[in-house]
């Protein structure tokens, strides 16, 4: 089961070998007929760098950015997974030990702090890990 995520996007920008997409991001209830007037419905733009990308694009070329659905639960894991499990086990631990609910919810709240400024220490290691691949329309 190696399925693939697609997002249609509009390349806007082309550096050397990197390409930055644009792509709008709608919610899953996107298809409604009442979205006009739901509170719930929205879109986000988002942009994504795609590096080595070979071949004839030119900025404002329609194109699909694809990428392996297993793409999708690493980035889960390593965004809220990992930190929701790093909290609850500081939070018990701290607890445990010092007995006090302040302290030990500040003292969770700061792993998770350095946790999320580990990520972002390490984002270039995991430009290479989330490889996604360009597709002329």
């Amino acid at each position: 089961m190696n399925s693939k995520i697609e997002h249609e996007g509009i390349i806007s920008k082309i550096d050397g070998h990197v390409i930055t997409v644009r792509i709008i991001q709608h919610a899953a209830c996107s298809g409604c007929h009442a979205q006009s007037v739901c509170a719930v419905s929205e879109s986000k733009e988002k942009t994504i760098e795609i590096p080595h990308v070979y071949g004839s694009f030119q900025v404002g070329d329609s194109v699909i950015v694809e990428g392996s659905s297993t793409l999708g639960l690493k980035a889960v894991w390593y965004a809220f997974v990992v930190p929701l499990m790093l909290v609850v086990t500081v939070l018990a631990l701290s607890l445990y030990y010092l007995k006090d609910e302040v302290t030990a919810a500040f003292i969770s709240v700061i792993f998770l702090v350095f946790y999320y400024a580990l990520l972002y220490k390490l984002k270039d290691r995991f430009k290479k890990k989330f490889v996604f691949t360009l597709i002329k329309r």
